[in-house]
């Protein structure tokens, strides 16, 4: 008989959902739905405040990444101003933003995503987290909170608390940064770096150990949309938007963030309180795409350093085209 098997809550994730698998007569997977059921409404608690205080409430959209909501919000606020901030509050906006990537990065990786890689999807649910991993992976669990620490400390020393901080603001930011905190900052990188270089190995040995994850898991043809610069590298703050097809092609080299309603439009399915946004010239469902980290390195032709361009480089031999599997 047909039924429906639903998972409620799903977890290790940062927010609230709940799947639904509609089974048919057979057995055999008919449908499935993933439901965000947050409604938070901030676009209309939002009408009436004064500008100048989007940022700070845009911030409160996440816990887990204030920061690019609050760069994001004082971005539209500049443009609202038509004020070109000066270069160097662009770059401690981009230093901590990429702050945020860090600990935002840190936390998915380390604690949601290693726990199922080095402890094996079949273990026991009850110890398949961080905790379980300081049983096992000392380590590892280690420096997942250091790095993440890192990240959250360097947010601290710019923007005066780890989340929700309100210091970048419309024109720039509201404090320079002061020799001694930028020594705190500088001095701490080396041991951030470490971890990663450390990481890197260490998990590219576990993934041999998923052929059929890494293979099916959120692998499907789709767009892809990211941030690049004037020449296509990898870009967190500024530039353009480029969209690539599911075989890498470039569809559209460089979008201006004032010409983005031009291009993207936005629907609502019925199980979900958020928008749909797709790609408008080729129409809804076709022209969904995907972001985030997956995107932005199938999207760029280059990353800029050294240490970052050899591991892009291997990345982008795992598909002949665009990088396909969201387990990577």
């Amino acid at each position: 008989m047909a039924r429906q098997i639903t998972i409620d809550p799903v977890t290790r994730i940062e927010g609230h959902a709940r799947i639904t698998i509609q089974l048919d007569d057979a057995g055999e997977v008919q449908d499935a739905k993933f439901h965000i059921t947050q409604f938070r409404g901030f676009e209309k608690l939002c009408e009436g405040r004064p500008f100048h205080e989007m940022p700070s409430l845009m911030a409160r959209i996440c816990g887990i990444c204030p920061v690019s909501h609050l760069v994001a919000s004082a971005k539209a606020c500049d443009a609202l101003m038509a004020v070109q901030i000066p270069k160097t509050a662009a770059s401690l906006r981009r230093v901590i933003n990429l702050a945020q990537l860090v600990q935002s990065h840190a936390l998915s990786f380390f604690y949601l995503s290693a726990p199922d890689l080095l402890l094996g999807l079949d273990s026991d649910p009850a110890s398949r987290n961080v905790f379980g991993l300081m049983q096992t992976h000392p380590d590892i669990a280690r420096d997942g909170i250091r790095l993440r620490q890192f990240g959250q400390q360097v947010i601290e020393l710019l923007g005066g608390k780890r989340i929700h901080p309100a210091w970048v603001v419309p024109g720039g930011v509201s404090e320079p940064l002061s020799a001694e905190k930028r020594e705190a900052i500088v001095g701490m990188i080396p041991d951030a770096l470490a971890i990663v270089e450390r990481a890197l190995p260490a998990f590219k040995r576990v993934f041999d150990r998923f052929p059929a994850e890494t293979g099916t898991f959120g692998r499907f043809p789709s767009l892809f949309m990211a941030l690049v610069d004037e020449e296509g590298g990898l870009e967190h703050y500024d530039g353009l938007l480029r969209i690539v097809d599911a075989e890498g092609g470039v569809v559209e080299p460089g979008i201006h963030a004032d010409e983005y309603q031009e291009y993207i439009g936005e629907t609502v399915e019925p199980w979900s309180y958020l928008k749909s946004a797709y790609y408008k010239r080729r129409g809804y469902p076709d022209g969904l795409y995907r972001v985030g980290p997956l995107a932005r390195l199938n999207v760029a032709t280059m990353v800029g350093t050294p240490k970052a361009a050899r591991e892009w480089s291997e990345f982008r031999q795992l598909d002949p085209g665009a990088v396909l599997s969201s387990f990577h």
